[in-house]
């Protein structure tokens, strides 16, 4: 005769198991959407922080780029002075990148080289052309959580650059594409014109391929 009481040992055990299972499981999911959600935060934090540095009420910038300050030294005449934009080392605070035809999607670039994007979500490559000079200058860019429109760009649109002096530097996209990581002809130089490459992943929240936006230099 079967005994009864085995059946229900059995189920328990059984459901004692799928309950490890199901916490392992539930623990697994953690450890891999934690921190790049920890991540996020942080660098949205850290790039939130950084324009409102920038656009501070007593920061030139804020002032509709003064063409002159003055200073006094003691016993001496007024000086001219430079004007200056942004706060903070210019490696945290390079420059202001703005994208006037979707409002309101702007940042403040980092100045370094591509591991910067672990703590910021715009970063202009410290060893391309700055804002203005000849060349390709190269800015790689996040698109979650701040710069998801960055897709609906189009040739023709305007990309604005103001550098820590508060000059000003309007680009006009000429091209977009898409390509896979190891594809890195946008990295390369450009020996004619004024240019930028701006690169960030798509789709959105997979970041399989990468958008590349490519704009040329119209006005100072």
């Amino acid at each position: 005769m079967r005994n009864p009481l085995a059946g229900g040992s059995g189920r328990r055990r059984a459901a004692a198991l799928m309950a490890v299972v199901g916490a392992l499981l539930v623990g697994l999911g953690l450890a891999i959407l934690v921190p790049p959600v920890v991540g996020l935060i942080q660098r949205s934090q850290a790039d939130q922080q950084a324009l409102s540095r920038w656009n501070d009420p007593g920061s030139a910038l804020a002032k509709h780029l003064p063409s002159v300050k003055t200073t006094t030294l003691p016993g001496g005449s007024p000086t001219a002075t430079a004007p200056s934009c942004g706060s903070g080392s210019p490696a945290s605070a390079y420059a202001l990148v703005q994208f006037p035809s979707l409002s309101g999607i702007e940042g403040v670039a980092g100045n370094g080289g591509w591991g910067l994007l672990l703590q910021r979500s715009v970063v202009h490559y410290s060893a391309s052309p700055a804002p203005g000079e000849a060349g390709n200058g190269l800015y790689a860019l996040h698109r979650e959580p701040n710069f998801e429109p960055l897709g609906t760009l189009k040739a023709g649109d305007p990309i604005v650059l103001t550098n820590r002096q508060c000059q000003r530097f309007t680009y006009r996209v000429t091209q977009m594409w898409t390509e896979y990581p190891g594809q890195v002809t946008q990295l390369d130089p450009i020996s004619h014109g004024n240019w930028i490459t701006v690169i960030t992943c798509t789709p959105l929240w997979i970041d399989t391929q990468r958008l590349v936006i490519r704009a040329q230099l119209e006005s100072s």
